[in-house]
């Protein structure tokens, strides 16, 4: 593919969070590279977010679902209404660095055959210094892949990041695939459904040590909430994969990561350690709330079947 010729469609999905949607639109437009149009697509949101677009940012294409129906579905709809061959993904609470589209397409521009590129997010530096939220995530992440975060890495589903706050995939491979899966209850685990379904279709994937900053709010609350909206996800993840956890596999997990926190008392400070165990402990919540939640639809489908 000759670089000059990548068109870039960046898709950001939004919900009542009009503030943050301006940081991230302006660092958006700040692009050293040139050949881009960006898209917002409003979730339903009920503040003044359409209006704050309009009047700031006019070059933004607005698109406006009536309902709210969650990011999926907002990313399906930035994917039909754009015109690049590449649609690049952020999130309305990050911030990209100014050389995040020419990085990607250099990215492609080197392996032609990709069908996505992209990095990894965190918290800001001088959070990670200050926030001890903010550093226990950053523990966990290099913990998560250690040294293959640090430099690129080519391959399938097994390669960082690639979650949809950085990332491009060809718009054809994503029409390929159906886009993302609506289905899911919670906002996590589409993203990394989309990724394993691009890979299993035999396309490569190019993660980038590429970092966009993740502006979210780092409180021992936001952080006990989003864990366990990843758990839930992580469980229908697996479950739409065909290896559902069972309540004894998620208590096996549960243990485990009580005796992690065990060790991670002798190797970190100890709030940090409690950090990511109240991480771990709201995972495993998640977790087991999806599986009663599908034990019980599936006993209500039985019943209705009249079967015992």
């Amino acid at each position: 593919m000759n670089k000059a010729e990548i068109r870039f469609s960046v898709v950001i999905p939004t919900y009542n969070r009009w503030a943050q949607l301006r940081c991230s639109l302006t660092a958006v437009l700040r692009q050293t590279y040139s050949n881009y149009e960006v898209i917002v697509v409003d979730d339903g949101s009920t503040d003044n977010t359409g209006e704050m677009i309009q009047r700031v940012f006019p070059q933004v294409r607005y698109v406006r679902q009536d309902a709210n129906r969650g990011p999926a579905a907002a990313r399906n709809r930035g994917i039909a209404a754009a015109s690049g061959e590449i649609v690049a993904f952020t999130d309305d609470d990050c911030v990209v660095p100014p050389e995040w589209l020419a990085k990607i397409s250099h990215g492609f521009h080197r392996w032609p055959d990709v069908a996505g590129v992209g990095g990894y997010q965190e918290a800001p530096d001088d959070l990670l210094r200050t926030n001890k939220v903010a550093f226990a995530e950053h523990v966990m992440r290099l913990r998560r892949w250690g040294k293959q975060a640090q430099v690129e890495q080519l391959g399938g589903d097994e390669v960082p990041g690639l979650g949809t706050n950085n990332v491009a995939y060809r718009r054809d491979v994503l029409i390929e695939v159906g886009g993302f899966d609506e289905t899911f209850p919670v906002a996590a685990g589409e993203d990394a459904d989309l990724k394993l379904r691009i890979a299993q279709r035999g396309y490569r994937l190019l993660y980038l040590p590429l970092k966009v900053c993740h502006y979210r709010e780092y409180t021992i609350q936001a952080q006990w909430q989003m864990h366990w909206r990843r758990g839930v996800g992580a469980y229908y993840f697996e479950a739409k994969h065909g290896k559902a956890p069972g309540m004894g596999r998620i208590l096996f997990r549960f243990l485990k990561r009580t005796l992690l926190f065990m060790s991670d008392l002798w190797t970190l400070p100890w709030q940090v350690a409690g950090i990511i165990y109240l991480s771990r402990v709201a995972d495993c919540l998640g977790q087991l709330q999806a599986a009663r939640g599908r034990m019980g639809e599936k006993a209500r489908r039985r019943r209705a079947r009249g079967e015992t």
